[in-house]
């Protein structure tokens, strides 16, 4: 069964539905039954927002069971970014390579314009949903990619049993992150993407989700398989939201069966990885963690990873067939990326910790952060993160944020090198 076919069928049938619902918006109006089509700023916030990237299709059923998403309308939104950088980078050693572009002891400032997102969200009838988006990585430029497109089958008020295929981030670990724009650690080096197709359920608090994928990354963002025309990676994920009084909490766990790591030196042969998260929330205070851990030992990076290793030398993303993830999801941020390898009987460990605090000022809200990531084969390979920062809900549909973000540490023995970055962003929302 190959998936990307599987993909392509979903795909124009959401969209197919789409057009269709906007057809019958002209065919029916005489009979007053009318399509309706709206601008949902706070829907878009919620579907394209930094901080949340797996749970997007949960996400979406739980808007329609709210009524916040009408049946037979279209919500089109999305939103626009802007940040100034300041960067200087010490110590680096040249030979492991920069995505940032400095090497030794430099530094530069730069103005980005890294996402310009339209979002549609089509809901046909009470079970169908249709979401995709498409963006503009850099305004300069007029490269246009489609980082999700899938469609959802599903109604929380009748069933908690769900159904979904498309392109879009796997179900598997938790990958919330407090940050403005940089990506965690564990992000970065565990998430994965591509064409997937996989059904949940969700009730009473208990969220189950099973994904499958192509094989050997060629529709998926981080991973490996043994054959790419076989559907033969796949995910599982689980987690339990409670409450208890003023506390709110969650608790998850999560299986795959192939990462952007590799067991062997021919870079093929597939890592799998545990996820374990979790995080209370209190009044405005919130603090989460997450932790991962490939199955087995770890000699490199895998040929379609977010970091591809040739030899001893991180070459990074440039080598990667999908860069619509790159740019969606913020992986282009990371200016240091590790070999890993010098020990393959050795496992690779991640973890994030990280807390924010939601303070009203002048009548908005305030958001102070602090976030800690690492990701670590052994005292030779190894980088950790460092980033405190805040943002502001200038307007309601404005957030304004700085932050200062530290990352160190070594690539097969040797150091990376220490970059600080300071960056100023905006993000309108629409």
């Amino acid at each position: 069964m190959k998936l990307k076919t599987i993909v392509a069928a979903v795909a124009a049938t959401a969209s197919a539905s789409a057009f269709a619902a906007g057809s019958m918006n002209d065919q029916v109006k005489q009979n007053g039954n009318i399509v309706n089509v709206h601008a949902d700023a706070q829907y878009s916030q919620q579907v394209l927002s930094n901080q949340k990237v797996t749970g997007s299709v949960l996400d979406i059923l739980n808007a329609r069971k709210s009524g916040e998403l009408a049946s037979n309308a279209i919500y089109i939104g999305g939103k626009g970014e802007i940040y100034a950088q300041y960067q200087n980078v010490s110590n680096n050693n040249a030979s492991l390579g920069s995505q940032a572009g400095n090497t030794n002891n430099n530094s530069n400032t730069a103005i980005e314009l890294p996402y310009a997102d339209v979002a549609i969200t089509s809901t046909i009838g009470d079970w169908v949903t249709g979401f995709a988006d498409m963006q503009v990585s850099n305004a300069a430029t007029s490269t246009l990619k489609l980082p999700n497109a899938y469609f959802i089958v599903g109604n929380l008020d009748k069933s908690p049993f769900y159904g979904f295929g498309g392109k879009k981030v796997v179900d598997f670990g938790k990958f919330d992150s407090v940050t403005n724009f940089m990506p965690t650690l564990t992000r970065a080096y565990f998430m994965a993407y591509g064409g997937v197709v996989g059904a949940g359920y969700s009730q009473n608090g208990i969220d189950v989700v099973a994904s499958f994928m192509n094989g050997k990354g060629l529709g998926m963002f981080n991973s490996q398989a043994s054959s790419a025309q076989q559907l033969n990676n796949f995910a599982l994920n689980g987690s339990y939201n409670g409450k208890a009084g003023n506390l709110d909490y969650y608790a998850g766990a999560g299986y795959i069966n192939a990462t952007g790591f590799s067991n062997s030196d021919t870079k093929n042969k597939m890592v799998g990885a545990f996820d374990l998260n979790g995080g209370v929330k209190i009044q405005g205070l919130a603090v989460n963690g997450e932790f991962l851990m490939t199955t087995q030992g770890v000699h490199g990076m895998n040929t379609t990873s977010v970091a591809v290793n040739n030899g001893a030398t991180a070459v990074g993303l440039a080598n990667n067939p999908d860069t619509a993830a790159n740019t969606a999801f913020g992986f282009n941020a990371l200016p240091a990326l590790v070999a890993f390898g010098s020990d393959a009987t050795t496992t690779v460990k991640a973890w994030s910790l990280d807390s924010s605090y939601t303070v009203p000022v002048a009548g908005k809200d305030m958001v102070p952060y602090v976030s800690y990531s690492q990701v670590a084969q052994n005292s030779d390979n190894n980088l950790y993160q460092l980033e405190v920062g805040t943002r502001y809900n200038l307007i309601d549909t404005i957030w304004v944020g700085g932050s200062y973000n530290y990352m160190s540490g070594k690539s097969a023995g040797t150091k990376v090198g220490k970059f600080n970055t300071v960056m100023l962003d905006a993000t309108v929302y629409f």
